[in-house]
């Protein structure tokens, strides 16, 4: 999220709380239904089995908006292009002429079991869970809807001006997940989900109150006694990638008080995990901390939770992950036959079982390093950057933790000697592997960790991050491992396979200086400008006149625009009240306008024509000649003033952008409004309306804001 964002929706956070989607009441506990790892099977009816436990793929997408999720597809395109065979009897990779090797190569892409997503790289996990890999088509509903598409410009234009959705300002992820609904994921629910193939997708969300990790996922909702199944996919994007200040929290209901039959882990039963954990502060803090978790969900007094940025728990998704490699503590429950129905998913009860005998995780972590000048000045950071450092350096620290502990934790599965034929490989995905030069207009590194986190970039940038996240895959090294391995010399080795051409955007370079040319103009809603005008009189009562003012304005570039206006109209009077030819004095109206316009963007400019309506509060200054000639006539310490009047101003505007953040631009108002001035002095009292009707001209720079 930028900055300017954060400041300009932070208004809206102040607005109370209005009624959001209810979560549906889980009838009865089963571990037979749901959204759960044990439910997804590898391979789909429809679909030839090309996906085996035997290659194990997990992908932990970080968040960072858009920026995020493009180089998650990139990743994707990259996994694609990697291929091998297996032996299905033995599940161990082989040449096409070894015998029992499968005729037709699979991809590692193919292979992909579970995704662990936060905030942005949640909208590529969910899209990939529900379309496949058609979602890696330019034309795709993923790629047109959101990758390519302002979807920014949406949120802020239906929270302006969609008068239905005002109601919402207070719970504005409701807005947020109501367009994802129907413009990325086509109104899908969970349910859908669970008649697909792998992978699994674990969306995380942050606890609003406990800070805990929260999962998108039937185990996650059982202890809410809520039903995942009829719950919109969008939904959980939505919890996962509500930042606060741009979203406020995605609230979701707890039916505790009114019960499931739940009977899963927290509930008190003989073969309850969290009882023993809760017993193992001093031993195992980590299966202490979670036990405690649980037993925090299943309180009957939350009855609703509220869900934030996953990325405020574990800003690159690796947490789950690494829980499932540490911990076999899960759901269980048992048929009527006695065998053991499993939940939840733990990697390392599949590799104890020996199902598992590749192990491959990737982390695409699209962490920036935005420039700052704060350390150049006395005064420090601003406001604005003290909340985004609030946010983002520990989120950014505690990534780089997350991934040390990822490493610990694949080194001691592979120590014992019973594991020592697992094969496994960590990849991380990062910006800082980009070259690096002095110059920063020529520096990729530089290009890609000053880019927004917003929900809008640019088409040259998403192709970049497309392209570099397809490259940064194929020459990765591994994290953790000694001696250090290349990911083409893991797929060529110990798969036996191949690396083909990634595919989708070919971008030479990437770089600010190429940006400059190929990006244009970005999209701006919020822009304030600083003019200075010339008042025309088009009226006998006034003389023209000259002075500052301030223009807002709320737009959508191509649309409806939102227009407010402060500023002082000055007029000299030409005669009449003080009842000689001398100038009486000076009539201001301090204007506050407000109306509607439309924005035209025609290459670097933007037209905006429209109508203003407003209060012009009054003054009327007398001039010393004329107090002198009321004077002669006998009126000493006379009174002046002028009444409020209402604004009536049609205006034009023209702004030429001259970059991303400033344009110059000029606005040409018919300003039109009646003020009566009164002069009184004792009994004597005098009056005059006035027709103070001018074409205001006025010039300057306009900043935009977000």
């Amino acid at each position: 999220m930028t900055r300017p964002c954060l400041v300009v929706l932070l208004a809206l956070a102040t607005a109370g709380a209005c009624a959001h989607r209810a979560t549906p009441k889980l009838n009865t506990y089963d571990l037979h239904s749901g959204y759960r790892f044990e439910r997804i099977a590898a391979n789909a009816a429809a679909q030839p089995a090309k996906n085996s436990d035997d290659v194990f793929v997990v992908l932990a997408l970080s968040g960072g908006g858009t920026r995020a999720a493009a180089l998650s597809v990139g990743v994707l395109n990259q996994l694609k292009a990697t291929t091998f065979r297996l032996n299905p009897a033995t599940g161990e990779p082989c040449s096409a002429n070894d015998p029992g090797c499968e005729a037709t190569p699979r991809s590692l892409l193919d292979e992909v079991d579970v995704i662990s997503s936060v905030s942005g790289g949640s909208f590529t996990a969910a899209a990939y869970a529900l379309y496949g890999q058609e979602m890696l088509d330019r034309a795709s509903v993923f790629q047109r809807g959101f990758l390519y598409y302002p979807l920014q410009r949406d949120l802020f234009s239906h929270a302006v001006f969609h008068p239905q959705n005002w109601q919402h300002l207070g719970a504005r992820t409701e807005i947020a997940a109501k367009l994802y609904n129907t413009r990325v994921f086509d109104g899908a629910t969970y349910q859908r989900l669970e008649q697909r193939p792998r992978p699994y997708i674990i969306l995380n969300g942050t606890d609003a109150t406990t800070g805990a990790r929260f999962e998108f996922n039937q185990e996650q909702f059982d202890l809410l006694c809520s039903d995942l199944s009829k719950v919109p996919l969008a939904r959980g994007v939505t919890g996962s990638s509500a930042f606060p200040g741009l979203l406020n929290s995605l609230a979701i209901d707890s039916h505790n008080k009114q019960g499931c039959g739940y009977t899963g882990p927290g509930s008190g039963a003989a073969d309850d995990w969290v009882n023993l954990a809760l017993q193992d502060r001093s031993i195992n803090q980590t299966r202490y901390r979670a036990a405690q978790g649980v037993l925090a969900y299943r309180d009957p007094n939350r009855t609703t939770l509220h869900v934030l940025d996953g990325g405020l728990a574990d800003n690159i998704g690796l947490r789950a992950v690494i829980e499932s490699l540490e911990s076999t503590d899960r759901p269980i429950a048992h048929n009527p036959d006695g065998s053991e129905v499993l939940g939840g998913w733990s990697l390392l009860s599949m590799i104890n079982n020996r199902k598992i005998k590749t192990l491959i995780v990737v982390t695409a972590n699209a962490r920036t390093k935005h420039d700052s000048k704060a350390d150049t000045r006395v005064g420090g950071p601003s406001t604005v950057g003290v909340l985004g450092a609030a946010s983002g350096i520990p989120m950014g620290n505690y990534s780089t933790d997350t991934l040390e502990q990822l490493q610990a934790t694949l080194r001691s599965l592979v120590e014992p000697t019973a594991l020592a034929s697992l094969k496994t490989l960590a990849i991380e995905v990062s910006f800082e592997d980009l070259p690096d030069t002095a110059s920063q207009a020529d520096s990729e590194r530089h290009f890609f960790q000053n880019l927004p986190t917003s929900f809008e970039l640019q088409p040259f940038e998403v192709d970049c991050l497309i392209d570099r996240g397809a490259r940064l895959l194929r020459d990765a090294t591994s994290v953790g491992q000694f001696p250090a391995r290349t990911y083409l010399d893991f797929v060529e080795k110990e798969l036996r396979g191949a690396l083909g051409a990634a595919g989708g955007p070919q971008e030479p370079v990437c770089t600010d200086g190429v940006a400059r040319n190929k990006n244009g103009i970005r999209a701006h809603y919020i822009d304030v400008g600083f003019q200075y005008g010339a008042s025309f009189a088009s009226s006998s009562d006034v003389e023209s006149a000259h002075g500052p003012g301030v223009a807002v304005r709320i737009t959508r570039p191509n649309g409806l625009s939102v227009i407010a206006d402060f500023g002082t109209q000055s007029f000299d009077l030409t005669s009449g009240v003080t009842g000689s030819s001398v100038s009486p004095g000076q009539v201001r109206l301090r204007t506050l306008l407000g109306g509607v316009a439309y924005t035209k963007r025609v290459a670097q400019l933007e037209i905006t024509p429209g109508f203003a309506l407003g209060y012009g509060f009054g003054s009327f200054e007398l001039a010393n000649q004329a107090r002198d000639a009321l004077g002669r006539e006998g009126l000493f310490g006379v009174e002046t003033d002028a009444t409020n009047a209402f604004v009536v101003a049609p205006r034009v505007s023209v702004w030429q952008n001259l970059s991303n953040r400033w344009a110059a631009g000029v606005t040409a108002t018919y300003f039109h409004s009646t003020p009566t001035v009164e002069l009184t002095s004792g009994d004597v009292s005098r009056t005059q309306d006035i027709d103070a009707s001018a074409v205001r001209v006025s010039i300057g720079l306009g900043f935009k804001v977000f």
